[in-house]
């Protein structure tokens, strides 16, 4: 009896514990950003404001700049849907865009849930369905080739591009900075109490177990010192993945510095592999 009412009161203790965790979880994981000091028109760049309907009933906005009208083209131009880390919203993107507008690409920055302005709490669902929503808002434009969609997404904006890339839509998919999961990263930063109750959370943002579906080009992007995502991360995403794909290491570069200290670096490597999409000379064969 006396083992029988330990088994009951660990139990219960173990069930307060998961319900604690899963209450606090959506705080202690995101930081969403909601100001918006700048917008694409602050770089002198075109925009208009892409309205994603979620499944869920909400609508997110992000932003949409077009592909400079630069003289006939074959075809529609490669359109990058983007996701941004954490800590950030799409006012972190603006460097990104310009880059790829200049190089006749066009941009979506799209945005989740509870970030910059938009309604509801972030999770990781719900980052999921901002994604799926944003690619259904992107597909819908007239100026847009849905099957010319490359998926770019950084930290924990890689595992919701993942997962659309996963899902066979797209031209290609580049990894910024991103993890294998959120477990991984909470043992290899060595916070051993969070990665313990991680096993009684429900957040995974689980990159490597989607990526080996992924049939699209890859490319990740990872600085060698990077103090959050371990760069070795990009290492074991590149052994699971099973299409083309390829590292660009930026050596020396950390986890929110690449844009600001590497950019040249960063964007030369990137633009090599979108026009080997467009099939340019820099095809990304396996290694």
């Amino acid at each position: 009896m006396r083992l029988l009412g330990w088994t009951i009161a660990l139990a219960a203790a173990i069930a307060l514990l998961k319900a604690a965790v899963l209450l606090l979880e959506p705080r202690l994981a995101f930081y969403p950003l909601r100001d918006l000091p700048l917008t694409p028109g602050s770089a002198g760049l075109p925009f208009e404001d892409l309205r994603a309907a979620t499944t869920d009933g909400l609508v997110v906005r992000g932003w949409f700049i077009p592909a400079p009208a630069s003289g006939p083209r074959a075809g529609p131009p490669l359109t990058l849907l983007v996701f941004h880390g954490n800590a950030e919203n799409i006012g972190q993107g603006l460097d990104l865009a310009a880059r790829a507008h200049r190089a006749g690409y066009a941009v979506a920055l799209a945005e989740y849930r509870g970030y910059a302005g938009n309604p509801g709490r972030p999770s990781e669902r719900g980052l999921y369905l901002d994604g799926e929503a944003a690619l259904r808002a992107v597909a819908a434009r007239g100026d847009v080739d849905a099957a010319r969609v490359v998926f770019w997404g950084r930290s924990i904006g890689a595992a919701v591009a993942g997962r659309l890339a996963a899902a066979g839509r797209g031209a290609g998919l580049i990894l910024e900075s991103p993890f294998t999961s959120v477990p991984d990263l909470l043992r290899d930063d060595g916070a051993w109490v969070f990665y313990a109750l991680s096993f009684l959370g429900s957040y995974r943002f689980d990159l490597a177990s989607v990526l080996p579906e992924v049939r699209m080009p890859v490319l990740l992007i990872h600085g060698t010192r990077d103090e959050v995502a371990p760069f070795a991360h990009s290492g074991r995403l590149h052994d699971v993945a099973r299409g083309p794909r390829s590292i660009l290491a930026l050596e020396g570069g950390g986890h929110n510095d690449l844009w600001s200290g590497y950019e040249d670096d960063l964007w030369e490597g990137a633009e090599r592999f979108l026009r080997s999409l467009d099939g340019g000379p820099e095809a990304v064969r396996p290694r």
